[in-house]
C-alpha cells in the first residue's frame, strides 16, 4: 500500500496519474482534505480533469483507496489501512511565499505528524520525503549545488517556503532517525513534455513574463534549473520501487547536462514566435539602481495597473530573486542509479506555447494564491474574474 499525500496537486497529480498508467492506482491511499470520501474524490477527479476529460478523470478518481484528513489528523488515526502501509511519497505542502502560519504548520509540523503514525507503520519499506532543491538558501551566483544535508536555521532564504523545507529536512533526520526516509528535492517543476501546461501554468508564466519583458538579474553566462512535472514524477516512482538505492537525498533535477542557459532560453521562446523583448539585457539588482530595470521593462510590457497585474509585478520580483542565483542542482546521483535523464528545457516550451490566446495574466492566476492575491478584489472583466 503506498500512501499518497498532496494528490490533488501538480507534482502529486501527476505521480497519481503515473501509478494509474502502470497499474498501481488501486495500491494507492490517498490523503485527502475533505467532509467526507466523496467529497475527497470529487477534489481528486476535479485534479485530473486537467489532464483528461470529466468521465475518465472520474474513473480514474474511483480506482485508489482516500483517507480524509490532514496530516495533523493522521497522528491519531486509527484506520486500519494505515497500517498496511508499506510506502509513502509525502508530496503535500503549503508552497506560499509569504510568511505565514500555515506554511510551517503543515510542511514542518504536518511532516512530523506524518513521521510519527509511520513509526508505527510495521511493514514500512521507503517513505519518500519531497522536498525542494532551494532548501539550499540564497547561494551565491553560478554555482552547481550538490546533495548536502539541509543546512542550519541562519541560513539566508528568499522565501517562508523554502525555509520551512529545510527545517523539515532538518527535523526529520534529527528526530527519525529509524524510518527509511529517503530526501527527494525537485529543482523547478514547470510544464509537462507532451500536455504543456495544461495540468498547470505554475510558474510557466513568469518566464513567459522574462522574455516579454527582456530583463533578468542575472550573469549573461547563467543559467537555471527547469524540469517537467511528468519526468520528475516518473523519477519519484523509481526511487520509490528499486529496492536498493545508493542515497538517502537526491535531486531531482536537469543538474549539468540539461541545465537552460540564458541564450538556450532566449532563442527558443524566439524559435517559437513568443511575443519577447530581444536580445535581453542584464542587470545587478544590488547595483545604484536596484530594481528600477525591472520595473521600467514590467510597466512597459504590462500596462495594466489592476491589483491582478500589481500582485504579478510582486510575484515576478519574487521570482527573479531566484534566476538572480543563476545556479543549478547536480543531478549525477539520479542518474547513477540508471535512471532516464531530464529533458532540457529549451526542448519542450514549444509544447507549453500551444495555449492560444492565453495571457500571462490569466496564467499567473495558477501561482496567484501564493502571493496572497485575493480573486475577489480583482476588477469585473479581468483574467482572475474570468478564470474564477
Amino acid at each position: 500500500m503506498i500512501l499518497l499525500t498532496g494528490g490533488t496537486g501538480f507534482l502529486g497529480g501527476s505521480f497519481y496519474l503515473d501509478a494509474v498508467k502502470n497499474g498501481t492506482a488501486a495500491d494507492c491511499l490517498l490523503l485527502i482534505r475533505g467532509a467526507d470520501e466523496a467529497a475527497c474524490r470529487a477534489r481528486l477527479a476535479t485534479n485530473l480533469m486537467r489532464c483528461v476529460d470529466r468521465a475518465t478523470a472520474q474513473a480514474y478518481a474511483d480506482l485508489c483507496q482516500i483517507i480524509p484528513g490532514d496530516l495533523q489528523s493522521l497522528a491519531t488515526s486509527t484506520d486500519p489501512r494505515l497500517d498496511a502501509v508499506t510506502h509513502i511519497v509525502h508530496v503535500a505542502a503549503d508552497t506560499s511565499f509569504d510568511s505565514r502560519h500555515s506554511v510551517w504548520q503543515i510542511n514542518v509540523d504536518g511532516t512530523l505528524a506524518l513521521a510519527a503514525r509511520a513509526r508505527r507503520m510495521k511493514h514500512l519499506q521507503r517513505f519518500l520525503h519531497i522536498g525542494t532543491a532551494f532548501c539550499c538558501g540564497e547561494t551565491p551566483w553560478l554555482e552547481m549545488v550538490s546533495e548536502a544535508p539541509a543546512p542550519g536555521h541562519d541560513t539566508p532564504h528568499i522565501v517562508e517556503y523554502t525555509r520551512s523545507k529545510a527545517a523539515a529536512e532538518r527535523a526529520l533526520a534529527a528526530g527519525f532517525p529509524d524510518l527509511p526516509i529517503v530526501v527527494c528535492r525537485p529543482s523547478i517543476v514547470v510544464g509537462h513534455t507532451a500536455m504543456g501546461v495544461r495540468p498547470s501554468a505554475s510558474i510557466f508564466w513568469f518566464f513567459r513574463l522574462v522574455d516579454r519583458t527582456g530583463v533578468l538579474p542575472c550573469s549573461p553566462d547563467g543559467f537555471i534549473d527547469i524540469v517537467p512535472v511528468d519526468w520528475a514524477s516518473a523519477r519519484l516512482h523509481d526511487l520509490l520501487r528499486k529496492p536498493e538505492l545508493k542515497h538517502n537525498l537526491y535531486h531531482i533535477s536537469a543538474g549539468l547536462g540539461s541545465r537552460t542557459l540564458w541564450s538556450d532560453f532566449q532563442a527558443a521562446f524566439a524559435a517559437h514566435g513568443h511575443e519577447g523583448t530581444r536580445p535581453y539585457s542584464f542587470f545587478d539588482p544590488k547595483g545604484p539602481e536596484g530594481w528600477k530595470p525591472f520595473d521600467r521593462a514590467f510597466r512597459l510590457a504590462f500596462p495594466q495597473r489592476d491589483i491582478l497585474h500589481r500582485t504579478m509585478m510582486a510575484g515576478g520580483r519574487k521570482y527573479h530573486r531566484f534566476t538572480a542565483q543563476d545556479i543549478a542542482f547536480d543531478n549525477s546521483r539520479l542518474l547513477a542509479e540508471g535512471f532516464t535523464p531530464p529533458p532540457r528545457f529549451a526542448d519542450y516550451i514549444g509544447v507549453c506555447l500551444t495555449n492560444p490566446g492565453t495571457t500571462i495574466a490569466e496564467q499567473f492566476v495558477d501561482d496567484a494564491a501564493s502571493f496572497e492575491f485575493d480573486e475577489s478584489l480583482a476588477p469585473a472583466g479581468s483574467p482572475a474574474t474570468a478564470a474564477a
